[in-house]
């Protein structure tokens, strides 16, 4: 696979995860003191997955390697067996 990550590829991503931590920020801020309620937890846990997920393809795409599950669960601290979400 060629790798074609450049300088402007790493701003937009950049302004990706920028524009998440802004969202991120604004809304802990709202909830520091009085909790969250159902729609701020929903908006934060759709806000980490999708700053996740930017930076899961960014480091696929700076190294040129195949976005697939083993290679995501590879990039993962924890060794720890994922488990299946609670309904």
């Amino acid at each position: 696979m060629t790798n074609n990550f450049n300088a402007e590829d790493a701003k937009q991503i950049l302004g990706k995860v920028t524009t998440f931590g802004v969202e991120l920020e604004q809304i802990i801020a709202a909830g520091v003191g009085g909790g969250f309620n159902a729609l701020q937890m929903e908006q934060l846990t759709a806000l980490f997955g999708n700053l996740a997920g930017v930076v899961i393809q960014a480091v696929h795409d700076a190294s040129g390697q195949q976005l697939t599950p083993e290679s995501v669960l590879a990039l993962m601290p924890s060794t720890a067996p994922l488990q299946p979400p609670v309904e």
